[in-house]
């Protein structure tokens, strides 16, 4: 039978008809849509000439093994705000570093509100407006990608943003003040552009936001969203797109809105952006620095083969696109690999074996409520509703460990986390596309 006639067959059935006790319920149409429809190019990105020559027995098997958990499990989801649901996708929260902290939650079309500190309040305020900003921002990926406080918020009221403009397209980085007074509320008005990356497509804009313990602030950018990266962005010494830049929020230097640390690692080279921390990266999707070790977590979303999760260095090269997790990219075929060393990273797990499809990144656990957890990098799986804990190996004789400790099921709430981040007490906020923030609990036994 071939390809196209299976394709005609399979158009709207449903697996749950094609075996007796199938764990999940999708339609062909649903994973060809994940190959190329616009709204899930971040998270299934293979075409389908690709698709079409996975032997239909390996498809299977590898979607009859997506979704199956166990009966039993040790950890569960909760809603953290019991009574708020919001109307969109939650994509960042941030906390104010004060003796009692302040959470904001950043939503993807422009709306941030002010977490409550009563986990059960109904009522989210207000804490920054920018949907008329964002209005033509309606790609999957386009819109506001983060919002975090300065570390020395209490004195200077300093926020920095990160979103997405069109006309032409590009990435956004800004700051802007928090006026003093009874309303804790960021003003528009006082916006100062601090740079602007030009963009390709309207996906991989990556967009994470992070000070590091050094007081430098670290923003992460997509490779421009092609397929394979054909124009070398990611590994072009002059180019931001698939970067990590570290600037200088508090200083300028020459015609910049901020400065350039002079121990960046190409801060000397005139080859290159000065701003570039690290590179070879195709669409960080969740950045953040362990508060125990201060190194610096990022998820990275694949494209055929694998999602990983690097340990950023300075001046390290992350592969992209000459390859894509801990392989060569699929695409170079057997041409030979460019010179330079690049880093694997500290784990990858494959989309073609039913582990996942869309990494959604997080961070090292350092809290107390869940003690067997800390010192692991908690992360999820945007489509397939998972949440794994990953320990690595402290030794070069140890083995790392992945530990999945939620599966979505399919009777359940729509679990899709977009990420993982910690409360000021480190405990998890799991953000979920459907509007809710989860946390993470032990099952009692």
């Amino acid at each position: 039978m071939g390809v196209d006639h299976t394709l005609r067959r399979l158009r709207h059935t449903s697996w749950r008809a094609l075996a007796p006790n199938p764990p999940i319920v999708i339609t062909w149409v649903e994973i060809v849509k994940m190959s190329v429809g616009p709204r899930h190019q971040r998270c299934f990105t293979l075409p389908v000439p690709f698709v079409a020559k996975i032997p239909f027995s390996l498809l299977w098997l590898t979607l009859t093994t997506v979704a199956i958990a166990t009966e039993d499990r040790a950890y569960e989801l909760r809603h953290a705000w019991s009574k708020l649901q919001f109307p969109d996708c939650p994509v960042g929260v941030a906390f104010t570093n004060e003796p009692s902290p302040t959470g904001i939650v950043v939503l993807q079309r422009g709306m941030v509100h002010v977490l409550p500190a009563d986990r059960e309040a109904a009522v989210a305020p207000v804490f920054l407006d920018l949907k008329d900003r964002l209005k033509d921002e309606i790609h999957f990926e386009a819109g506001l990608h983060a919002v975090v406080f300065h570390p020395d918020f209490a004195k200077n009221h300093r926020v920095y943003l990160s979103y997405s403009q069109s006309e032409p397209r590009r990435a956004v980085l800004s700051e802007m003040m928090v006026r003093e007074g009874a309303e804790f509320r960021a003003d528009p008005a006082t916006e100062r552009i601090l740079l602007e990356v030009p963009h390709q497509l309207a996906d991989h804009f990556s967009g994470s936001l992070a000070f590091g313990p050094d007081g430098m602030l670290y923003w992460s950018i997509g490779d421009g969203g092609m397929r394979d990266d054909p124009h070398g962005m990611a590994q072009h010494p002059f180019l931001l797109q698939g970067k990590v830049l570290r600037i200088d929020v508090n200083h300028r230097s020459g015609s910049r809105a901020y400065a350039i640390p002079p121990d960046n690692p190409f801060a000397d080279k005139q080859e290159w952006r000065g701003e570039i921390y690290a590179m070879g990266f195709r669409n960080p999707w969740g950045m953040s620095f362990d508060p125990g070790s201060g190194e610096l977590w990022l998820a990275d979303v694949g494209q055929e083969m694998f999602e990983e999760i690097n340990v950023v260095t300075k001046g390290g090269n992350y592969g992209w696109a000459e390859r894509d997790g801990p392989k060569r990219l699929m695409a170079k075929g057997e041409t030979q690999q460019a010179p330079g060393e690049f880093i694997d990273p500290v784990h990858s797990y494959s989309r073609t074996t039913g582990e996942g499809i869309c990494i959604a990144g997080g961070f090292v656990y350092r809290g107390s409520r869940l003690p067997k957890l800390v010192g692991c990098y908690l992360y999820g799986d945007w489509g397939y509703g998972k949440v794994w804990a990953f320990r690595r190996a402290e030794t070069r004789e140890a083995k790392s460990v992945n530990t999945l400790l939620f599966v979505h099921r399919e009777n359940e709430e729509r679990f899709n986390p977009t990420q993982i981040c910690a409360d000021p007490e480190g405990e998890p906020l799991i953000l979920n596309h459907s509007g809710w923030i989860e946390t993470l609990a032990e099952v009692a036994k």
